[in-house]
């Protein structure tokens, strides 16, 4: 994958230029290309019909074919030209870094690319608005070299082209730093606009057409000069083993809680006494503080996989190189240095490209890697990096695993078995894959372990295996009968053909991928002790048994099942239930990475499984809301939930929705009717009548405030509603400490004259924080001497940060921006008022932590809020965006001399306390549970 470097600064050519878009380019180029393009495409449609059907005539399979590319600014896209090549011939690999290209060319390819016609279609692609006619020529996504080459000139941030300087000046005949100059010229005349870049790209234009002609530059198989594949043929199947079993042997798993780890150190348990075992968890960076000395053998399975690089992040791009390259090889170097005297990383099969439907691809020692992806590619790169390592005392063993399977597994296969579990008719096919069960690579890696050697191994099962026949015999074992046909086949045949992901699953599910079994056999090690069918029935032994019941709980991001459920959990797990948490893991979180790992390791810990939903915070974010509702079908269509329990508005929607479909009890806690705050239009349109309806689909409702909860039995129908306070409060954490708050204030840097206004919570617009730094400038105003005494504290983050900084600078107002915070009870402490101006809450947990603090409150006067603060007794309510109010209540709080408002609160919201909550909350259970 493609990761920006910083630029280095050329003095031929100023970087500053490329910072910005010339009229010429942004207006008068995008709109040429755009009429060029349309043009081309109406002028050129009888000459696509012709060049099509030859193509399939003389080679059948797709017309066109389609490459990821890097266009402007980095980001991918899909290209596209007329085929060329055999159907045969590696996908993600330049014609002429090839071996033997001309072997691949069909015979229409060689005139389509001696004429150049081969590159009409990008004619759409300049249309779509991914290329341009003039600029240099896309790179494939993993031709790292000239992306990078170009970088020095800021070539990337324009829109590749067609055509261009290169392509009329040597083409093919240029090496990467050539052809980058070139490029990097281009780009420099370009950025300058008017008159001159207009000839530059009329004169390319022309050229082309010339050289085109002249057929100049076009070199198949040559290649670049610095290119090499490398070789190593440190095989396996080479080497004789001489093993004792009984020798002593310490491992380190580099990857806790991995499939594979895990199912590693049972099996050693069980069957190698003498082997020990311990695992460190890799998700964060305290594995660097283990100590790798005194072991034999670093197993590292730690790594991320993922097949389809077009619906991914950029983010999510760097990480694969991150975890599947970068940790890999560090961990490497890592053992190296400790004196460890076995490496064995796990590699995959991927490596080798993906599987083709009807074409039976069998790999051996011959076959090059060849990855189609950013997992295969990130694999592919740790698998040489980690070999380079290699030297006497230091032995690295390679494992290019194929399909894993057995007990407990997540992936491909338990996919297979709930065909065979649902389906009453199957595609009958006749392919042939390599797997291997989980048993037998266990077996392989505890000889391998005791072995110490190193090289390049291929373990697979002792036969191949067809999908048909396992879908088949997992459905006899289940007692179904399923009808194999071969009815659906020509359907999988062209649908295998098809771009995107319909292609993508029947090629997986069906094609031919397999090792030779020559690879796959070592003298000395005798690892296949498990056959096909004995290994379905055990990979089927564990969810054949009586299971626990299973609940579902739902909420748009992890901060809030660490805020409002870790409780509800432990009540579930101590009913007898199997918890699963489904939620959004990576982004909109309020709390910090950190503690999400944290918190994440704890419910794993403690046998909940946790995973990714990705649940949006808004409601008009309508794609990732129909792929966060398809992930949780998914999960409730595999899992015979006895009950959900959903949070947050769309967790709640998605949640009930899918309930209703399925047949599955709902719980849904509302942590706020919002329909009375905010921007009323929309909530009372979209969340009001969603919520009507939804709710005579709930099974229990659950209403945090006692507004929300009258407002619930008159308007809306749930089964059945009840009351909670809130999530509860641990009474004792909050509890006033003198200490405490000294170190704190000295923290902080306060004197004893100033006075420490706290709020915490999101920095969005419905905390409505600026309405405070308002509000303390008028006083301030008023009262010259509250000048420099008064500080607002604010605890939490969000996108507001900047804007709020920006004001209370504009308005001379003491602001201090904590962050995330884990230490809320000692900031909590070390205040003296606690403000809450939000325009909408549920029950707000801070303020109520502030109560249990016995601390004076000001708060808007919302629902929620009115449970708690009675004015006049624990505080002021006051209206939400009068800064009036504000003012004159914050500064009635701190003239009072009645310390009566922090104990009167310390007192109230003892009925608010976590054991009244987790009472409450085991009832609601338990009814779900006998229904």
């Amino acid at each position: 994958m493609y990761q920006r470097p910083k630029r280095q600064v050329n003095h031929n050519n100023q970087k500053g230029d490329h910072c910005s878009r010339g009229f010429y380019e942004k207006v008068v180029k995008f709109y040429a290309d755009k009429l060029l393009a349309f043009s081309g495409l109406i002028f050129f449609s009888p000459l696509f019909i012709l060049i099509g059907v030859i193509i399939y005539i003389d080679n059948p399979g797709p017309i066109f074919f389609s490459q990821t590319r890097v266009g402007k600014g980095g980001d991918f896209f899909v290209l596209h030209k007329f085929r060329t090549m055999r159907m045969d011939s590696p996908h993600n690999v330049p014609t002429h870094q090839l071996a033997n290209p001309e072997k691949y060319i069909t015979r229409i390819g060689k005139l389509l690319r001696k004429t150049s016609l081969d590159e009409l279609p990008q004619l759409w692609d300049i249309f779509r608005g991914h290329m341009s006619i003039i600029g240099p020529r896309p790179a494939l996504w993993n031709q790292r070299d000239l992306i990078e080459e170009r970088e020095r000139y800021g070539a990337n941030d324009i829109y590749p082209g067609l055509t261009g300087l290169a392509q009329t000046n040597g083409r093919d005949e240029l090496d990467i730093i050539k052809k980058a100059a070139l490029d990097g010229e281009y780009t420099k005349i370009l950025k300058m606009g008017g008159k001159k870049a207009a000839v530059q790209d009329i004169q390319c234009f022309f050229r082309t057409i010339e050289s085109v002609i002249k057929k100049d530059g076009i070199i198949e198989g040559k290649g670049y000069p610095n290119v090499h594949e490398e070789e190593y043929d440190d095989y396996g199947y080479k080497k004789k083993f001489n093993i004792n079993k009984n020798s002593r042997k310490r491992v380190l798993i580099t990857g806790e809680r991995s499939y594979i780890g895990e199912a590693f150190r049972k099996y050693i348990n069980e069957h190698y006494p003498n082997i020990s075992v311990d695992t460190v968890d890799m998700m964060d960076n305290s594995w660097r503080k283990t100590c790798f000395e005194g072991y034999d053998t670093v197993f590292h399975v730690a790594g991320i996989a993922h097949a389809d690089i077009s619906h991914i992040s950029e983010e999510e791009k760097r990480q694969y190189y991150a975890v599947n390259t970068e940790l890999a090889i560090e961990t490497a170097k890592v053992a190296k240095g400790a004196g460890v005297n076995q490496f064995i990383f796990m590699s995959s099969m991927i490596i080798y490209g993906d599987s083709i439907y009807k074409k039976r691809k069998v790999i051996d020692e011959y076959t090059v890697p060849d990855p189609t992806n950013l997992y295969g590619d990130s694999k592919w790169r740790a698998d040489k990096g980690v070999r380079k390592l290699q030297e006497d005392g230091f032995r690295v063993a390679v494992l290019r695993i194929p399909m894993v399977y057995g007990k407990g597994e997540k992936g491909n296969y338990t996919k297979l078995v709930e065909l065979a579990k649902s389906l009453p008719v199957f595609p009958q096919v006749t392919n042939s894959r390599s797997m291997i069960y989980i048993d037998n690579l266990c077996e392989f890696v505890s000889l391998l372990v005791l072995s110490g050697e190193g090289g390049i191994y291929f373990p697979q099962n002792e036969e191949y295996s067809n999908t048909s026949k396992i879908v088949k015999m997992n459905a006899e074992i289940y007692g179904r009968h399923i009808r194999m046909t071969k009815i659906f086949n020509p359907a999988l045949f062209w649908g295998s053909k098809l771009p995107g992901r319909i292609g993508g699953y029947i090629n997986k599910a069906f094609g031919n991928n397999v090792y030779s079994q020559k690879l796959s056999v070592y003298d000395g090690m005798e690892y296949q002790v498990v056959d096909l069918r004995r290994s379905i029935i055990l990979a089927m032994k564990e969810e054949l048994v009586e299971q626990k019941p299973k609940v579902l709980i739902l909420s748009s991001v992890a901060s809030m099942i660490d805020q409002f459920n870790r409780a509800n959990i432990e009540i579930l797990l101590s009913l007898g239930y199997d918890v699963e948490i489904g939620c959004n893991f990576i982004k909109g979180n309020t709390c910090s990475d950190k503690k999400i790992a944290e918190m994440k390791r704890e419910l794993l810990s403690s046998g909940v499984c946790c995973t990714q939903i990705d649940f949006t915070r808004g409601v008009t974010e309508i794609k990732q809301n129909m792929t966060a509702y398809w992930q949780v079908r998914s999960k409730c269509k595999k899992n015979n939930y006895a009950f959900i329990h959903c949070h947050s508005p769309i967790g709640g929607v998605i949640g009930r929705l899918i309930a209703k479909q399925t047949r599955t009890r709902v719980i849904y806690t509302a942590h706020g009717f919002h329909f009375f705050n905010g921007a009323p239009l929309k909530n009372w349109i979209i969340y009001y009548p969603f919520e009507r309806l939804l709710s005579s689909w709930t099974d229990i409702l659950i209403t945090i405030n006692i507004e929300d909860y009258k407002f619930a039995k008159k308007r809306l129908h749930a089964k059945k509603t009840v009351y909670i306070p809130g999530i509860g409060i641990d009474i004792e954490k909050y509890r006033r400490n003198l200490t405490d708050r000294v170190e704190k204030r000295n923290e902080f840097k306060l004197k004893d004259k100033d006075i420490m206004l706290l709020s915490v919570g999101e920095l969005n617009k419905n905390k409505n924080h600026k309405v405070i730094i308002k509000a303390l400038e008028r006083l301030i105003k008023d009262n010259p001497e509250y000048t420099g005494s008064l500080h607002y504290f604010i605890a939490g983050k969000g996108e507001l940060r900047n804007k709020l900084l920006t004001l209370a600078r504009r308005l001379k107002v003491n602001l201090h921006l904590l962050g995330f915070r884990e230490d809320i009870p000692e900031i909590l402490n070390a205040a003296d008022i606690f403000l809450l101006p939000s325009k909408r809450e549920g029950l707000n947990v801070s303020l109520m932590e502030a109560m249990a603090s016995e601390l004076p409150c000001v708060v808007s006067d919302i629902r929620g809020n009115r449970d708690l603060i009675e004015s006049g007794k624990g505080g002021y309510r006051v209206q939400c965006n009068s800064v009036e109010e504000w003012s004159i209540a914050i500064e009635r709080m701190f003239l009072d001399q009645n310390s009566d408002y922090g104990r009167y609160n310390a007192e109230k919201i003892k009925k608010f306390s976590e054991q009244e909550v987790d009472r409450r909350m085991s009832i609601v259970y338990q009814e779900c549970q006998r229904n």
